[in-house]
């Protein structure tokens, strides 16, 4: 389950950041550099009384229709991408000056999008300011909270009021498979989803980054439904430069934090880069199932076994994902997309596969009797049975003498051996070791 996530708003000057700094218990320097470009650092996880939460600071609102610069123009338009990003706005005022018209502007905004707001008046810092905070009834938010942010007066009732508040998780949809099509920006993974679900669903463009949100699409496939999420592509945090494509990064490992397969698309005529790699390890960390996807494959000039030598030279530079099926397309003449469902659904089946605690013990001793582990770490190891202790992923435990005694090239051969006798094709298999 992805965390909450909790935007700080309201206009310039009302204490977003002290209010930030406070809650994650760090100061921080919260600064824009030139205009448009992401803050600092824009968010923090925390948490309180065990709710881990993910808090968005964000620069002051200007309310539609006042006269603003340029900056204050796109500071505004970052704020709104938080505000449509979160789960829950905590709305900050100044109870020194009571509501005014830009406050009420943003009430307003944020009346309309019928997004959990939690209203704390900051600057509330003697007893007969506390007569002020009546005044923000007016907004029609629900209950002002009295704080300071700069004394820390009053944060941990707010605080227990915001997880309070936390949306209860929705009621998904049933649907039999989650797909994530993930990738660089401009591999084409929009125009992906548009063949398989054959209609325009998403927004498809040459222009790097033009998808900015997950679209959802559900999809009936041979009697099953599949859920196809298309996301904003990745991006090198150092190529982050505006916080818009902040929130579509926060957006696309949702995503990937959702799912249960991974298409990986990769731009096939440019090479795999480092940020290919950087997907490619979160899939794998993740324990997700992977299905890669060159795509772009019409501009590449053909020999003789092209094909393996691209998935090669892939594997070289991209060593997470040797366990994938992988094929080539093209989404602009639609070669060979076809079979990219099927695919799906086969690594979704392998991993939901449970071994027989009996059958795993019977190869274990064939695969010992084959090849024993050698003297590692000051001792011989012993292994005594194994079992398998989850699936989706498949993760098996096997009960030892001491861990210390299996070198890692052997633990890579016991699991390669497993995944030649028992498959999970496209699957990442995890081994544990437990001392007897």
């Amino acid at each position: 389950m992805s965390l909450r996530t909790v935007a700080i708003i309201g206009r310039p000057n009302v204490g977003k950041s002290t209010l930030f700094n406070r809650i994650i218990g760090e100061k921080r320097s919260v600064v824009h550099e030139t205009a448009g470009v992401t803050r600092d650092r824009i968010s923090e996880t925390t948490d309180w009384a065990g709710h881990p939460f993910i808090l968005v600071d964000t620069g002051g609102i200007i309310p539609y229709g006042e006269t603003v610069s340029e900056f204050d123009s796109v500071v505004t338009e970052i704020a709104r991408q938080a505000i449509d990003a979160a789960d829950l706005v905590l709305f900050l005022v100044d109870g020194k000056v009571g509501p005014m018209a830009w406050d009420e502007s943003i009430a307003k905004e944020l009346r309309r999008k019928k997004k959990p707001v939690v209203l704390a008046v900051n600057k509330v810092e003697k007893e007969s300011e506390q007569l002020n905070v009546s005044e923000f009834y007016s907004l029609g938010l629900g209950d002002p909270h009295g704080i300071s942010a700069l004394h820390g007066f009053a944060i941990g009732d707010l605080l227990d009021e915001l997880v309070a508040e936390f949306p209860q998780q929705e009621v998904e949809t049933p649907c039999d498979c989650r797909v994530a099509i993930l990738g660089r920006p401009n591999v084409g993974k929009s125009s992906l989803l548009n063949i398989l679900t054959g209609q325009q669903d998403a927004l498809v463009s040459d222009v790097p980054g033009t998808t900015r949100d997950s679209i959802h699409t559900d999809l009936k496939w041979h009697g099953k439904t599949i859920r196809l999420i298309d996301t904003a592509g990745l991006r090198r945090k150092s190529k982050v430069k505006e916080a818009i494509e902040f929130f579509s990064n926060m957006r696309t490992i949702r995503a990937l934090e959702m799912c249960d397969v991974g298409v990986f698309m990769v731009d096939a005529s440019g090479g795999s880069v480092g940020q290919d790699a950087k997907i490619a390890g979160m899939l794998h960390d993740a324990g997700k199932a992977v299905v890669v996807v060159f795509n772009k494959w019409d501009l590449i000039r053909k020999e003789t076994n092209t094909h393996l030598e691209h998935w090669e030279e892939f594997c070289r530079d991209v060593p997470f994902l040797t366990y994938a099926p992988w094929f080539t397309i093209s989404a602009l003449s639609k070669q060979r997309t076809g079979r990219i469902l099927e695919t799906v659904w086969k690594v979704h089946q392998e991993r939901k596969k449970r071994i027989p605690t009996g059958e795993l013990n019977s190869w274990l001793e064939r695969t010992v009797a084959f090849q024993a582990p050698r003297a590692e770490g000051g001792g011989l190891g012993k292994m005594y049975y194994i079992t398998q202790i989850d699936k989706e992923p498949p993760t098996f435990m096997m009960s030892v003498n001491e861990p210390k005694f299996f070198a890692r090239n052997y633990l890579r051969f016991l699991n390669n051996q497993l995944r030649k006798e028992y498959g999970f094709e496209g699957n990442r298999i995890f081994l544990k070791l437990k001392k007897h």
